[in-house]
């Protein structure tokens, strides 16, 4: 299909729905636009074969799209097996239709469009009330679990949390489509959702589950509806979302993330019993919605709250995977030596750095980008990008496969938002600034097009250091790239530049230019932190009333053989650029050296060397290999290693692997 019709036949609706954008801020770049960044290399391949096996198979359209939309006769949320709360299923048929209206304003597909709006008019018409209620839960009125009980975490209620992502597919599917049902239903949803609260006469933060975090996420989709369709009502319930999370005055609420964000304290410390409460998915979904409200107001305070709550996780929470979190919480994650990191957390970091990138222009957040896409999220995807991890780990023989959950077969929420975060890297590789400039934010191998110019970049960046940039314009025009914080200079074509502001700038000529860049790729020692407590398999210091044990519990879960891995002392991680370095069977490195405890942590003696080694097919088509040498004075030890993808990703009790050092 001719590439110039695309933009015309689903562009334009865009266009034409932004054209009286209400926004009081606008964005410090525009980026390439979906579909306009065509991934190559081996991302691309992955990207490719996750839509295929997500978007294009059968299974995916047959007994996949199925089994969500059967969610909403079967209503199993409304009191799962009799069990404590109620259940989630009514977020998979949002998550899925988002990944389907990405995949066509990515490729453009009419015949996609076609079948997603069949599919998703029959949705409507069998599943929506007539005053606009669509949910899983047969029981309208069921916003939370034991509504008399004075402890929120027996408040397990998912009917907001899910009817929020099925709204936000129906905006996304008009949004690609121009489809005007799609819009209508989620505005009915919302309605409804507004007219059911002041019925029952409770507010949003009285739903749902985890205090209300579940329930005011919903920010964010409800800014894009009200962008559409901008009713006051919606625009008074992202005030009231974003007004009670910021109360200075006693007594604060449970929930009070506006105002704690602006705190010096530890995102651990806001809560009562963060063990319930310090959930990452949740709190970074709430905070995306915050950014968004900055963009759409104005409002100082909201950016500074979510530019500081970014800060906390950047000091307290980054995790040895590069994403934020302990096993889907905060629980002070530097201070864990056996990281954890749910996938979901991992596409919710990066699209909080997308926000606070596209709002701010700083290249730190595209730094936290390019770091979490490359260790944590690439870690967790499936060689064939059908499924997912649901636990990352930093080490052990594999990682946590995602596990059909709340009575799905097929669904999980980890593979379900999985290919978000593909487009969600496409949509950030390129950008024309606000002063016209160009500029190229991620260097993986892709073929870009921007207004005025396409570029090709080359080199199967980061493993090898020196990227080839082909350059076509118009017209004369600049050229900037993002310098990491890790490279310091880049030398452009032989030239060393020094980077202004995580940038360098170069002026190009009407017509071809070809160019050269080349990052140093040094490997660099991280060291960690020692633990707050002697016992690391317990955050009793976090909860000395409900010990949990997670370190414990959660490195065996479903991955027996991984029994008795638990590291107790703090040790070093070594990166090569954005990429985490790990030892591993796949790479040739021995089971004992892949966890041997000894460490070079916290010892600047220690010097490390890294040389290329060779690929071969016995080493199951590693990306990067190197051979890793470690020397202090006299001693001197050679290590294989890979890239932490690479040595990582196989779903198999018998491989291991360690970021350790």
């Amino acid at each position: 299909m001719n590439k110039i019709l695309v933009c015309v036949v689903f562009g334009a609706c865009a266009g034409i729905a932004h054209a009286s954008s209400p926004n009081k801020v606008q964005d410090a770049a525009l980026p390439a636009k979906p579909g306009d960044v065509k991934m190559l290399g081996r991302l691309g391949d992955l990207f490719r074969s996750s839509l295929d096996h997500r978007v294009y198979s059968d299974h995916a359209r047959g007994p996949v799209y199925d089994e969500a939309e059967h969610a909403f006769a079967t209503h199993w949320d409304d009191n799962p097996n009799g069990g404590r709360g109620a259940g989630w299923q009514n977020e998979y048929w949002g998550k899925t239709m988002l990944c389907y209206a990405g995949a066509i304003r990515h490729t453009g597909d009419k015949s996609l469009a076609a079948w997603c709006l069949d599919k998703a008019h029959r949705f409507i018409d069998t599943y929506q009330h007539e005053d606009g209620y669509l949910s899983t839960y047969g029981n309208q009125d069921l916003l939370r679990q034991n509504p008399d009980s004075p402890d929120w975490e027996h408040h397990w209620c998912f009917n907001i949390w899910g009817q929020k992502y099925t709204m936000w597919a129906l905006v996304e599917l008009y949004r690609a489509t121009g489809d005007r049902k799609c819009l209508k239903a989620a505005e009915r949803m919302t309605d409804q959702i507004v007219a059911q609260l002041k019925r029952l006469n409770i507010t949003i933060d009285q739903t749902g589950a985890w205090a209300g975090i579940s329930s005011m996420s919903i920010l964010r989709p409800l800014l894009e509806l009200y962008r559409e369709v901008p009713k006051p009502e919606y625009r008074e319930l992202a005030d009231y979302i974003v007004r009670v999370t910021d109360v200075s005055i006693d007594p604060r609420p449970e929930v009070n993330l506006i105002y704690d964000a602006l705190s010096d304290r530890p995102v651990v410390s806001w809560f009562r019993k963060p063990i319930v409460l310090s959930k990452a998915y949740e709190l970074l979904s709430c905070f995306e919605g915050v950014a968004d409200y900055y963009r759409l107001t104005g409002n100082e305070r909201t950016l500074n709250a979510t530019e500081s709550f970014w800060g906390h996780l950047y000091r307290e929470e980054l995790n040895p995977m590069r994403s934020a979190g302990y096993f889907d919480h905060f629980l002070y994650a530097k201070k864990h030596v056996n990281g954890m990191t749910e996938l979901c957390d991992v596409t919710h970091w990066i699209r909080l750095n997308r926000e606070l990138w596209r709002l701010t222009g700083e290249t730190k957040y595209l730094d936290c980008i390019e770091e979490a896409f490359y260790n944590a999220f690439l870690a967790g995807v499936s060689p064939e990008g059908d499924w997912s991890a649901h636990i990352v780990r930093s080490h052990g023989t594999r990682h946590l496969s995602a596990p059909a959950q709340t009575g799905m077969k097929l669904h999980q929420c980890c593979p379900d938002n999985m290919l978000r975060t593909f487009y969600d890297w496409a949509d950030t590789v390129a950008d024309i600034s606000k002063d016209g400039a160009y500029e190229l934010n991620l260097y993986s191998d892709a073929d870009v097009e921007l207004p005025g110019a396409t570029f090709e970049l080359r080199g199967n960046y980061p493993i090898s250091g020196r990227l080839r940039i082909r350059a076509s314009l118009k017209r004369p025009g600049r050229l900037r790239l993002r310098v990491p914080y890790w490279a310091e200079t880049l030398s452009v074509d032989g030239r060393e530049l020094r980077p202004m502001n995580g940038r360098v700038e170069i002026g190009l000529t009407e017509g071809e230019t070809s160019l050269v860049a080349a990052f140093p790729m040094a490997p660099r020692i991280i060291t960690s932190e020692a633990p707050d407590v002697e016992d690391i398999d317990t955050v009793s210091e976090l909860d000395p009333h409900k010990p949990m044990g997670y370190t414990k519990r959660f490195m065996s879960w479903y991955t027996p053989e991984m029994e008795g891995l638990a590291r107790r002392t703090p040790a070093a991680q070594i990166m090569r650029g954005p990429i985490v370095l790990a030892k591993g069977r796949v790479v040739g490195t021995s089971r004992n050296e892949t966890f041997d405890f000894l460490t070079i942590n916290g010892d600047s003696r220690w010097k490390v060397s890294l040389a290329p080694a060779k690929h071969t097919a016995a080493n199951n088509g590693v990306w990067g290999a190197w051979k890793l040498t470690l020397e202090k004075g006299d001693e001197k030890r050679d290590v294989p290693v890979a890239d932490y993808w690479s040595a990582s990703r196989l779903d198999d009790p018998s491989n291991w692997f360690s970021i350790w050092f």
